[in-house]
C-alpha cells in the first residue's frame, strides 16, 4: 500500500512539473519571424562552387554554381533563431501556403508595399519580416613556398659510400573570406523598422615547414606537429577548409560547411544579424553566443543606475500553482534581458545585540538561482527557477550575478529585515 501512494505521489508531481512548464511557455510567447528570401548580387560564380576560379570560365562554359545562397542563408539564419529560444522562424511550408493564398511568386516578395508585407504578416502570424541581399561574398587567397635540397651523410658521405637527401618546403599562405549583407526588417504592419549593413570578415593564415615526412605548422588555430600522411581532422589543431577541391565536395548550409572558412564567417554574419534584429524589435536577451561580459563592454547594457553594484530586488509574489510564475520588482528601468540568472537569499541565522539579545538582522542564504522569463513593465519581471534548495517565499532577495562570479562568489545582497 505504501509502495502505491508513493506511485501516486511521483505521478502527481509530473504531472505538476508539466503543468508548470506549460505555464512558462504560454507566459513567455516567442517572436514570430518571416524570413522571405535572401537575393544574391555577390557575382559568386565559378565551376567548382567555392569562387576560387575567375568568374569569366565560368560564363565562357555556362556553369551553374553548386551553392544556393540564396536558399542558404535563408536555412541558416533560421537555425540561429532557433538557437534564441525567443524567436520562432516561420517555415517554409507557412510560408508557400501564405504565397498561395496571395497568389505571390518568389519573384514578387521582392517587390511587396506595406499593405502587402502587413497581408502576409497576418496570413504567417509574423511580428517581423526579414529580407537580406548578400553584396559580397568571396574567398582570397594569397600563397608562396620555397624549397631547397638538403644533402647530409659523415665521412661516409664524402668517401661517396654513404648520403641521403631530402627536400625542405617552406610554405605560407592566407586566405580571407568577406561577407556583406543589407538587411531589412518590417514589423507586422508591413513598415520598416531597420535596415542595417552586417560585415564579416575572417583571415586564416599558414606557416609550414616540411623535411622529408615531418612537418611543422602554425596556425591562429595553434601549433601542428605530423609525421608521414595525417589527414587535417585528425590534427590537434585542425584548419578551416579552404582548399577549392575539397569546398567543392561540400553542401552549402551542411554540418561539413560549418568546418570551412566561408562557413565560420557565414555564421558570424548571420549572428550579427539576428543582433541587429534583437537591437532593433527586441526583446532585449542574452544569446547563446554571447556572455554577459561581452554585452557590457559592447555598450548593449544601459548605463548603470545612481547605485553602485549588482541589480537587486525582491521577491513580491511566488504562484502556487506555478512555482515558476516568481514576481520581482526588477524591470526593463534596470536593463535586465530575457535568460539573465540572478542569485536568491532567504533569511539566514539572526543576528543578535550580544548585550540586550535583540535581533539586529540576518545572515543572507543562498537557496538558489532564478533566471528572467518575461519582462513586463519597468518595474517588474516574471522570474523562473533554475535551480533552488528550498521552496521560495515573499520577501526574499533576488541579486544579479556578475559575469566574472561563481556561484560560491556571488555577491552578498542586502541585508534583510
Amino acid at each position: 500500500m505504501k509502495r502505491f501512494f508513493s506511485y501516486l505521489l511521483l505521478i502527481g508531481f509530473s504531472l505538476g512539473f508539466i503543468v508548470s512548464t506549460a505555464g512558462v511557455s504560454e507566459a513567455t510567447p516567442k517572436k514570430r519571424v518571416a524570413v522571405l528570401y535572401f537575393e544574391d548580387n555577390s557575382r559568386f560564380d565559378s565551376p567548382t562552387g567555392c569562387g576560387c576560379i575567375p568568374g569569366f570560365i565560368g560564363n565562357i562554359f555556362s556553369t551553374k554554381k553548386r551553392w544556393d545562397l540564396e536558399d542558404g542563408f535563408a536555412k541558416i539564419l533560421n537555425r540561429k533563431l532557433v538557437e534564441t529560444n525567443v524567436y520562432e522562424p516561420v517555415s517554409k511550408d507557412e510560408l508557400l501556403d501564405a504565397m498561395a493564398l496571395m497568389t505571390l511568386s518568389r519573384h514578387n516578395l521582392k517587390k511587396l508595399n506595406q499593405e502587402q508585407r502587413a497581408t502576409l504578416a497576418k496570413h504567417l502570424d509574423a511580428d517581423v519580416i526579414v529580407l537580406g541581399n548578400i553584396r559580397k561574398f568571396n574567398q582570397e587567397r594569397l600563397r608562396t613556398n620555397a624549397s631547397r635540397t638538403l644533402r647530409e651523410g659523415g665521412r661516409e658521405a664524402q668517401r661517396g659510400t654513404a648520403s641521403y637527401t631530402a627536400p625542405v618546403i617552406l610554405r605560407g599562405s592566407l586566405h580571407r573570406v568577406t561577407i556583406q549583407l543589407n538587411m531589412k526588417f518590417y514589423n507586422a504592419s508591413g513598415d520598416a523598422v531597420a535596415e542595417p549593413r552586417i560585415s564579416a570578415t575572417r583571415d586564416h593564415s599558414y606557416a609550414g615547414t616540411k623535411f622529408a615526412s615531418l612537418e611543422a605548422s602554425v596556425t591562429e588555430e595553434g601549433t601542428n606537429l605530423t609525421f608521414g600522411q595525417t589527414s587535417d581532422k585528425q590534427r590537434r589543431n585542425p584548419r578551416p577548409i579552404v582548399k577549392p577541391t575539397e569546398l567543392n565536395e561540400i553542401q552549402f548550409a551542411s554540418a561539413e560547411y560549418d568546418r570551412t572558412l566561408f562557413g565560420i564567417v557565414t555564421n558570424e554574419a548571420l549572428i550579427k544579424a539576428v543582433l541587429a534584429l534583437r537591437d532593433s524589435v527586441g526583446p532585449n536577451f542574452i544569446t547563446p553566443w554571447e556572455s554577459k561580459l561581452a554585452a557590457a563592454e559592447k555598450g548593449e547594457k544601459p548605463a548603470p543606475t545612481t547605485t553602485d553594484g549588482p541589480i537587486k530586488g525582491k521577491i513580491q509574489y511566488v504562484d502556487n500553482e506555478n512555482p515558476d510564475m516568481i514576481y520581482v520588482n526588477i524591470g526593463s528601468d534596470k536593463g535586465i534581458a530575457i535568460n539573465q540568472e540572478f542569485a536568491v537569499y532567504t533569511q539566514g541565522k539572526p543576528i543578535r545585540d550580544i548585550d540586550t539579545g535583540e535581533i539586529l538582522t540576518y545572515v543572507p542564504k543562498h537557496i538558489g538561482t532564478l533566471a528572467v522569463s518575461e519582462i513586463q513593465t519597468g518595474k517588474v519581471s516574471i522570474f523562473r527557477v533554475v535551480e533552488i534548495t528550498e521552496p521560495l517565499k515573499r520577501g526574499d532577495v533576488v541579486s544579479e550575478v556578475p559575469p566574472e562570479a561563481s556561484d560560491s562568489e556571488t555577491d552578498a545582497p542586502e541585508k534583510q529585515e
